[in-house]
């Protein structure tokens, strides 16, 4: 339900879990390493016939050769082999490991993993939909609609294993009617959302609850009459998620529940209902999605990045005339139009890409596609978040 997960997971950091040395005896560990290298420099100075040998010679490492990923800090320390070497062969004999790790040369997993106290996060997205003729009535013969905006938020870990925090999203939708005979609209909104996260190193539980106020203005296509009003939206969406790793491949099933509310005027119903008598509209959507994500993990000298694929079902429990647009992102927009029915069944695609630069700042990429009978819709959404 949220962008970049590994931000939701225990302090010592889920994905790469705190390796190698501890960090109070890194300290004794370098002092020793200095009175060894000092001490070989004097027997050097004192026997000019004795042959020098290296530091990983007098550790009893393979030989180094210099040069060797350049880009990655202390990297040069590494012999190219390393990229097969087990951590046991860098830590000291009073160190075990219960599952030697098989690292790379420029794996980050070798560094310690701290958490961000505090983070701020932004994301803008764009999508576009249509939606094909469900009749021959003026009301029913489909429509093009598209979105775009964006958003901005905080949060923070309060623990080792609880996240909470907030965001502002604004957003314009534009809904063309496929009938000269019927009305184009545009959808106005902003929403605010709080959200909060429980976790642990194999499981998830993240919880968002917001409102929406939309200003929507209509506009009929055959004589020019327009009609303003505003809606109101409120949503409370839950979902738990597992998580499997195999090497670098990570699997996280996850179930969806989301409940959203949308309320508009009588007036609203003034184009939709026609010489009808316009009463005011209150109903809610009830949808459940179930799905997978899987994703690949691929270390460089600044970061780790992350390509992943998605696949999800829902369906709709509640009301079919409440149509969402932007369905993926964490805020969607829900609108009406004419007296066309949202299919309950939707098949949902994604793909996207994850970057993570250290422990500071995160950018990604996603695109998502929604599927179902005369219906489909298209989302790209792109966004950063920057720990402090």
């Amino acid at each position: 339900m949220f962008p970049i997960r590994e931000t939701n997971e225990p302090a010592d950091g889920a994905r790469y879990p705190r390796r190698g040395t501890p960090r109070p005896c890194r300290a004794v560990l370098a002092f020793a390493a200095w009175l060894i290298l000092s001490a070989s420099a004097l027997a050097v100075a004192q026997e000019p016939d004795l042959a020098p040998f290296s530091f990983c010679e007098l550790c009893g490492l393979p030989p180094v050769e210099r040069g060797a990923n350049e880009n990655f800090p202390g990297a040069s320390l590494l012999p190219q082999s390393a990229r097969e070497l087990s951590l046991e062969e860098f830590a000291p004999e009073e160190f075990t490991f219960d599952e030697p790790p098989t690292v790379r040369g420029t794996d980050l997993s070798v560094l310690a993993v701290y958490p961000y106290r505090g983070r701020v996060f932004g994301y803008g997205l764009g999508s576009w939909g249509t939606q094909d003729a469900q009749g021959s009535s003026y009301d029913r013969r489909g429509f093009d609609v598209g979105s775009y905006g964006g958003a901005l938020g905080q949060d923070w870990t309060l623990t080792e294993y609880f996240l909470w925090g907030y965001g502002v999203q604004t957003t314009q939708t534009n809904v063309d009617s496929k009938s000269a005979s019927f009305y184009d609209a545009s959808v106005d909104s902003l929403a605010g959302f709080l959200r909060m996260s429980v976790f642990g190193a194999l499981w998830h539980i993240d919880l968002l609850y917001g409102g929406s106020r939309n200003w929507e203005r209509q506009t009929r296509l055959s004589t020019g009459a327009q009609n303003k009003f505003n809606t109101t939206q409120w949503f409370f969406e839950s979902e738990f998620g597992a998580r499997y790793d195999k090497g670098y491949t990570r699997i996280e099933p996850r179930a969806n529940f989301r409940v959203l509310s949308l309320v508009e005027p009588a007036r609203a119903e003034y184009f939709i209902t026609g010489n009808s008598r316009p009463e005011e509209f209150s109903k809610s959507s009830y949808r459940m999605k179930l799905g997978s994500r899987f994703s690949w993990e691929y270390a460089t000298a600044l970061g780790v990045t992350k390509p992943y694929i998605t696949c999800d079902w829902s369906h709709e429990f509640g009301n079919r005339a409440i149509y969402t647009i932007n369905d993926q992102a964490p805020v969607p927009v829900a609108y009406r139009y004419g007296s066309h029915k949202m299919q309950r069944d939707k098949l949902m695609l994604g793909a996207g890409l994850d970057y993570a630069l250290r422990d500071t700042f995160d950018v990604y990429f996603h695109y998502d596609a929604e599927i179902a009978a005369e219906y489909a819709n298209h989302l790209f959404f792109a966004g950063f978040n920057k720990k402090f």
